[in-house]
């Protein structure tokens, strides 16, 4: 902005904010249940077929509090040691009524390929395919950058090679 002595410093400072992913807090490994819902019967009965699931970007993914299972309890594996006991730990689980699941396939290489499940009913927790187009006006509510219209009649090219202009050339 340019005053009357030269140029005018608007702000005082440069803002920079960073975002971080949400750390998640250090579980131990065990299975474990709320008051409410002490054994899996009652969760099955209160959520129909428990999904496990570890996709935290679904807006269906639900944490309840204290409640949560292992890989080796899910897996019917009582000796099973995971490598890292937080990657083994599944705390979420799928409130959607209706869930699909297929097997994508997956190739390692030039050869190699397996054949991996996905859940095909995920839904990402933002909304998919909406613009908000109220980020492109300005604060008054008028268009970023103004509108054809706005252009004036002697700016160069305008109207000149248009042979059906409503402007005198």
């Amino acid at each position: 902005m340019v005053g009357m002595g030269g140029l005018k410093k608007v702000r005082p400072e440069i803002q920079v904010m960073f975002t971080s992913e949400q750390e998640e807090k250090p579980r131990e490994y065990e299975d474990t249940f709320t008051e409410e819902l002490p054994t899996l019967a009652e969760v099955k009965e209160k959520y129909g077929v428990v999904v496990w699931c570890k996709y935290v970007g679904c807006k269906y993914n639900r944490e309840v509090q204290g409640l949560q299972r292992t890989s080796g309890t899910l897996l019917k594996n009582k000796t099973f040691e995971p490598l890292v006991e937080q990657e083994a730990i599944w705390p979420f689980i799928c409130s959607r009524d209706e869930i699909a699941i297929r097997f994508d396939e997956v190739k390692f290489g030039l050869s190699s390929k397996a054949k991996v499940p996905s859940c095909f009913t995920a839904s990402s927790k933002a909304p998919s395919g909406h613009i908000d187009f109220s980020s492109l006006l300005n604060s008054d509510g008028s268009a970023i950058g103004g509108n054809i219209d706005s252009q004036h009649v002697s700016d160069a090219g305008y109207g000149v090679l248009d042979s059906n202009s409503i402007y005198d050339n």
